[in-house]
């Protein structure tokens, strides 16, 4: 019988279209096989559409989060973690699950406490990510690396594939106050600065259907300044 427990965060908001394929791949039965349970959660942005109803219907646990955006959803599920292991995916159906297999035995090995999946440093489809979306992204990833990656360097700052170990997320979950897209530079720099390990790992990268819910300038005029607030 599996004695450890996984968990799989889904941030949702109006993704009937894939949330259904994204739970279907998550690749629970290789995780039995190495003696995890796993536990789904899909916390909402508040969808206007069948989301939560077809997550429910999937076997996920979901949860409504209090307020709007990305990090408000990821701060709300972390107060709720109790387990082994966490990863992050977006529920659009752009990260693979099944790289979960490959991030997890690192985290068990201690060869990181967070292990990133890194966009640029794999396979990313035609048309997943725009010319102005990947400058800004290496222009970020710079930045952050400038300030925060004594050792090793990353390269994909804003990607939305994590791994964590449970101690990690314990302490991070009363760090973090990004509410929008500045939730994953907050998370690389506050787990930097808590002395936590960070690795990364190629990972695929799928195009979206429908249009991103990231916007190029306005997001990442908020992420800058959230790394230069977090330097200074």
């Amino acid at each position: 019988m599996p004695t450890k427990r996984v968990t799989v965060l889904l941030p949702a908001l109006n993704e009937e279209g894939s949330i259904r394929k994204v739970i279907g791949d998550i690749p629970i039965d290789q995780l039995s096989s190495r003696g995890y349970s796993t536990d789904i959660v899909v916390v909402d942005g508040h969808s206007t559409d069948l989301t939560l109803e077809i997550a429910a219907e999937m076997g996920a646990e979901c949860l409504r989060q209090p307020n709007r955006g990305k990090g408000d959803a990821v701060r709300h599920a972390f107060k709720h973690f109790d387990g082994d292991y966490l990863f992050m995916l977006d529920a659009d159906d752009t990260y693979p699950p099944h790289h979960i297999l490959e991030m997890l035995p690192i985290l068990e090995e201690g060869k990181a406490d967070v292990i990133m999946g890194s966009r640029l440093g794999g396979n990313m489809a035609s048309g997943s990510m725009s010319r102005i979306n990947m400058l800004g992204n290496r222009i970020l990833t710079g930045t952050a690396n400038l300030f925060f990656s004594r050792d090793s360097k990353i390269t994909d700052l804003c990607t939305g594939m994590w791994g964590f170990q449970g101690e990690v997320i314990q302490n991070l979950a009363a760090e973090l106050d990004a509410a929008g897209f500045d939730i994953e530079a907050e998370m690389y720099i506050k787990t930097r600065k808590l002395g936590f390990t960070v690795n990364e790992i190629p990972i695929n990268y799928d195009r979206r259907d429908g249009p991103s819910k990231l916007g190029s300038i306005r997001d990442g005029a908020r992420i800058f300044s959230r790394i230069l607030g977090e330097r200074f």
